[in-house]
């Protein structure tokens, strides 16, 4: 099989339970905005952020050294299962002194973020949920380890947000709007938990005796720390605008602002899905000194990445009060927020896979010292624009900060490796996707009229079929070919005869 097929194959699966998962969270959004307001959403995203950066404490990059020692044992049975009966014990006992330590410190992290008595009620409910978060992605990552990857895409993927989106409903609907705000995110975590873990047992053999009897692995969690340090770097860079917003403005603010952020990430999410696959792909060439063929993939999945974005980048910037009217009038204001994260969204997913080559080429120093300055540049920026724009000032921090990093990071490849992305095919995607955005724009006042889910609805169809038919217009190129070969097969079938 191709390279060109397992990425495509390997990444589509990916996506797809992305995907799910991005719809999920989106629709929990869009229901907690229009049945709970914006102040409730606002509660919802800082809690979240405080217990998303206290949960890389908890798992302690024991995630990617699960990945290492799992296959340093070969077929050892018994060895594999005291490796991950180690990683979930350990992180067991973090994540218990994190959960401990938040509900501790819940009433200060409150006021420091302006939150009220609910969001402090709320840090205090999801951090209840840091022991089975930390279990899921652990379990996930040991059942990858032997090279099953559906099992942790389907947990945090499908059934995570499913069960978030459905227990809110019942909560709001029997109980009220506080309770569905604060209970159902610790028990979607326990519930997805209960689904993994036979699926752990059966597929590694490691079973409750295993976890309970192990010892804590000093080599595998020293082996751990450092990734822990870039996860952290990586959640915090993520969730620095919500919390920076959270510290100058209020919670109704970052609630404006969340559904702007959450819908820009729509499109950072279709690289996270092709970078996960290209990236072990980039490491066995560098190992193999085969550069040409590193270039090759580099500029084959940066444009396959920039031709799937296209179509949604448009309709955000186009339409970016619509697309935020379905959350209601008062997040309409957050319109330009959304212009500009989308950029800088595309700017991210267009140009992050320069830094998947340089981590898998052996420049990760180099990276994390990347990585290490854009938050802190983001932070200074941050702290300069948001007390003048608010959510634009937290926005623009994000767009410039991703620009300067997307220059720097096709440079450092440029100069260190000698490749590049730009292929010459990508003009194509980028010619349709300006003559789409072109046609939307057109087409922009006759949208008004309608209400904002049918105007969002005809932008979205509109820009797909000027999108799609000038793509067939401009031919596909063969390896674009070969994968929809390989997943339409029938395609393939009808065009023999």
């Amino acid at each position: 099989m191709s390279r060109n097929s397992v990425i495509a194959g390997q990444a589509g699966f990916s996506f797809g339970g992305f995907l799910f998962g991005q719809t999920a969270r989106y629709a929990f959004n869009l229901l907690v905005a229009r049945m709970l307001g914006a102040e409730f959403l606002g509660t919802y995203a800082l809690a979240v952020a405080v217990i998303q950066i206290a949960e890389v404490f908890a798992v302690a990059g024991l995630d990617s050294a699960l990945l290492r020692f799992i296959n340093l044992q070969g077929t050892e049975p018994l060895r594999r299962k005291e490796v991950i009966g180690s990683a979930l014990k350990t992180s067991f006992l973090f994540s218990l002194c994190v959960f401990l330590l938040l509900v501790l410190f819940s009433g200060p992290i409150a006021s420091l973020l302006n939150g009220s008595g609910l969001l402090q009620l709320a840090l205090c409910c999801y951090a209840a949920a840091l022991p089975f978060n930390a279990a899921v992605s652990l379990s996930g990552h040991a059942i990858q380890g032997f090279r099953n990857l559906q099992p942790k895409i389907t947990a945090m993927h499908v059934v995570s947000p499913l069960l978030l989106l459905i227990l809110t409903l019942l909560f709001r609907y029997a109980i009220g709007a506080e309770a569905a705000l604060c209970f159902p995110f610790a028990l979607s975590a326990a519930g997805t938990f209960l689904w993994i873990r036979p699926r752990l047992s059966g597929i590694t053999g490691t079973v409750s005796r295993d976890i309970l009897s192990s010892r804590i692995d000093r080599a595998m969690l020293s082996y751990a720390l450092p990734f822990m340090g870039v996860s952290l770097l990586g959640m915090t860079t993520h969730w620095l605008d919500i919390v920076m917003l959270g510290m100058f403005t209020d919670t109704a603010t970052v609630g404006m602002y969340h559904p702007a952020a959450r819908t820009a990430g729509i499109i950072r999410s279709v690289f996270i899905a092709f970078s996960g696959i290209a990236a072990p792909m980039i490491a066995e060439l560098h190992a193999g000194s085969e550069s040409g063929e590193i270039e090759r993939i580099f500029r084959m999945v940066t444009r396959w990445i920039v031709s799937i974005i296209i179509p949604g980048t448009v309709v955000f910037m186009v339409l970016p009060d619509t697309v935020l009217g379905i959350f209601g009038p008062r997040f309409v204001p957050a319109g330009r927020a959304l212009f500009i994260l989308s950029a800088s969204s595309f700017l991210q997913a267009a140009f992050g896979l320069a830094a998947t080559v340089l981590a898998m080429s052996g420049h990760a120093r180099l990276s994390l010292l990347n990585a290490l300055s854009a938050l802190v540049l983001q932070a200074a920026l941050n702290l300069l624009l948001i007390p003048l724009l608010g959510v634009n000032g937290a926005a623009l921090s994000n767009l410039v900060v991703f620009l300067l990093l997307s220059l720097v990071r096709v440079a450092e490849v440029r100069v260190l490796l000698h490749i590049h992305p730009f292929g010459m095919a990508l003009w194509k995607p980028l010619a349709a996707g300006l003559c789409s955005a072109a046609a939307l724009v057109a087409a922009r006042p006759l949208l008004h009229g309608l209400s904002p889910l049918l105007s969002l609805v005809f932008g979205v169809v509109l820009t797909l079929a000027v999108y799609l038919f000038l793509m067939l217009l401009l031919k596909l190129e063969e390896e674009e070919k070969e994968i929809i070969f390989k997943v339409l097969p029938f395609i393939n079938k009808q065009s023999g005869r």
